[in-house]
């Protein structure tokens, strides 16, 4: 009689080996993601794992993923990293990887190029989002299938690439990235620029996942689908001190309301904000039912 242990709990278990860990500060590099040491808080709930994610045997960034919906709760990054040893290449490799670690805690470590033969394993269609060819249709939309953590903000060829990976994955309207979220980005890196002053800055991006009415997923049928997020956040901290978020409305349709009052905050279709951590930090705990949501443990103060 063989004993089956659950996956997770498996994960958990293993949690010192490779990078599916129990703890994010279990590892020095990867508890080197986040300002101070320290993960998010705030964000933790069932059917989640954290991935510290490793790319030829170096790590570039960590992932709070959520194996029900096949998509990352938050990445966190360094902007501009590169590993030690990673040359000053231009470019990226845009082939899309998935983690067998995820499929079987044993594995290799290393995210791993998606192929037809792991593209026909059921284990691997449960744990992500590997199915699907992308840009989508669905409905009278197309989407596409983007990064949480943006490749552009990193350093080196190798660590852009290691962004293409489905736990970093979060599928959303074409309209939305081009009308809302690229132009989004690209304002946060400017105040994240200006801000720093060359200081490090710590990076976490997060999806959001309806809460209330009918969740979307693509494909709409099938294993190895994702929920399709109904925001996106993005916050940045530096070592001086200086801090931003961005928060976007990933739906095609209706306004987004979050908070109340004076502190609240309305979003249209497709409509990217430009506020504060703080502000982010409430309206995500107000949003998630949460007492508290902190993105950088003890406020974004200079280290």
């Amino acid at each position: 009689m063989s004993l089956r242990i659950p996956l997770v709990l498996l994960a958990g278990l293993c949690g010192l080996r490779g990078e599916t860990v129990a703890r994010f500060q279990a590892l020095a590099d990867c508890r080197a993601f986040f300002y101070r040491g320290l993960p998010p808080s705030g964000f933790v709930g069932p059917s989640q794992v954290r991935l510290c994610q490793r790319l030829a045997g170096k790590m570039y960034f960590a992932t709070l993923y959520d194996r029900s919906g096949r998509l990352p709760v938050y990445s966190a990054s360094i902007y501009k990293h590169r590993a030690a040893g990673d040359p000053r290449e231009k470019g990226v490799d845009r082939t899309w990887k998935y983690e067998s670690q995820l499929v079987d805690p044993q594995s290799d470590a290393n995210m791993t190029e998606i192929s037809p033969r792991a593209l026909r394993d059921p284990a691997v269609r449960r744990s992500q989002a590997v199915a699907g060819a992308y840009p989508m249709r669905l409905g009278e939309l197309n989407y596409v299938r983007g990064q949480l953590s943006p490749g552009n903000f990193q350093g080196s060829r190798l660590s852009r690439s290691a962004t293409y990976t489905v736990t970093n994955a979060v599928t959303y309207p074409r309209l939305f990235h081009h009308g809302g979220w690229k132009p989004g980005l690209a304002r946060t890196a400017q105040r994240l620029r200006e801000g720093c002053q060359g200081s490090r800055a710590y990076m976490v991006s997060g999806a959001v996942r309806r809460r209330r009415g009918k969740e979307e997923w693509a494909p709409r049928v099938g294993k190895g689908r994702a929920a399709l997020p109904q925001m996106l956040w993005s916050a940045f901290c530096c070592g001086n001190g200086a801090s931003g978020a961005l928060l976007g409305h990933a739906e095609g349709s209706g306004t987004l309301r979050l908070g109340e009052g004076a502190g609240g905050l309305a979003l249209g279709p497709y409509q990217t904000q430009d506020i504060t951590v703080e502000q982010l930090e409430t309206l995500l705990a107000a949003h998630l039912g949460r007492k508290r949501v902190q993105i950088f443990e003890g406020g974004c103060t200079p280290i």
